[in-house]
């Protein structure tokens, strides 16, 4: 029997960005759990259309380090890895309508920032959770079931990685309706994609609290295929809320925080990093760049430890024409 999802949690959570007229288009912070294991599987991200008729473009660089031991009721899971992604983001809005097309490259290599996030922690206290015994630059990613290796990486990867394509209308009063395909371009054997055929449907909404104040939220579905890594044990669909807000300092300059959920993900598994996940955003966003470019710079934390990877820093470079 699948556990029971937390739609009223989500719910409850993205509803608390819901509630007003909006004057105008949040920015958001375009993220999604980077499990090594799960990225291959669509999940949805808030990211705020052009606010009038025109393009948008953007590019996305993040940066994972990962470090995992888990192991319980026959399951073991070994993450070891850091792992990069950039994605070219290219929007259209015309009138109510608007269009996406994402196009991501991933690439898994050794740990670089081992010994700065060992530094990191031990700064702040915090608990290494096995790194200082493991190896350093080394790549590795092992689930184990039953006695039987079901997921195996040992060596660096990289490749492009499965393109979306979403549709999205936007409705009066801030809400948009969003839906999504993403196409196996990737491959299997270089970990870059499921070879699958995923998609996902989900609502936004923004709110302009004052001048200076925006929120956010999101709240989706997603259909993972049925190929792929892991294929057989993959949840028929997933939950993705995000809820965030951005605060304007000053004319150029904002501060925002964005908390990221997805339910469980793996069926009959009782390890974090298949479950429930909980991440925190922090960052700050800087407009007026280059003339209409707006930079964002973040880094996000697991907040149920083991959910998801241990650091997140990530960079969004955006501009309209």
């Amino acid at each position: 029997m699948r556990r029971a999802e937390p739609r009223g949690l989500l719910a409850g959570l993205v509803a608390l960005a819901l509630s007003a007229p909006v004057a105008g288009a949040g920015p958001g912070l375009a993220t999604r759990d980077l499990n090594p294991i799960l990225q291959p599987v669509y999940l949805p991200r808030y990211a705020a259309p052009p606010a009038a008729d025109g393009w948008r473009v953007a590019h996305d660089l993040q940066i994972t380090n990962t470090y995992q031991e888990q192991e319980r009721d026959g399951e073991s899971l070994v993450i070891d890895v850091e792992n990069y992604r950039y994605t070219f983001d290219l929007g259209y809005r015309r009138g109510a309508w608007s269009f996406a097309a994402s196009v991501p490259f991933v690439a898994s290599r050794g740990g670089e920032l081992d010994q700065l996030i060992e530094e990191w922690h031990d700064l702040f206290d915090l608990p290494q959770g096995g790194r200082t015994r493991a190896p350093r630059d080394r790549v590795e990613i092992r689930y184990r079931r039953d006695g039987i290796t079901e997921f195996s990486q040992t060596e660096s990867s990289s490749g492009l990685a499965d393109l979306a394509l979403s549709l999205a209308y936007h409705a009066p009063g801030g809400f948009g309706y969003h839906v999504a395909i993403e196409l196996p371009s990737g491959s299997e054997s270089d970990y870059s994609g499921n070879e699958s055929v995923d998609w996902a449907l989900w609502l936004t909404r923004t709110r302009d609290v004052d001048e200076t104040l925006t929120v956010y939220g999101l709240l989706g579905l997603s259909f993972p295929g049925d190929d792929g890594a892991l294929a057989e044990r993959v949840a028929a669909r997933i939950w993705v809320a995000q809820l965030g807000l951005d605060y304007r300092v000053g004319a150029t300059l904002s501060v925002m925080a964005q908390l990221d959920l997805h339910s469980r993900w793996l069926d009959r598994s009782s390890l974090k990093a298949f479950g429930n996940s909980a991440q925190l955003q922090l960052g700050l966003g800087f407009d007026g760049l280059l003339d209409d470019h707006r930079l964002d710079l973040y880094f996000s934390e697991d907040i149920l430890v083991g959910s998801a990877p241990d650091i997140t820093f990530g960079a969004r470079l955006t501009r309209n024409f």
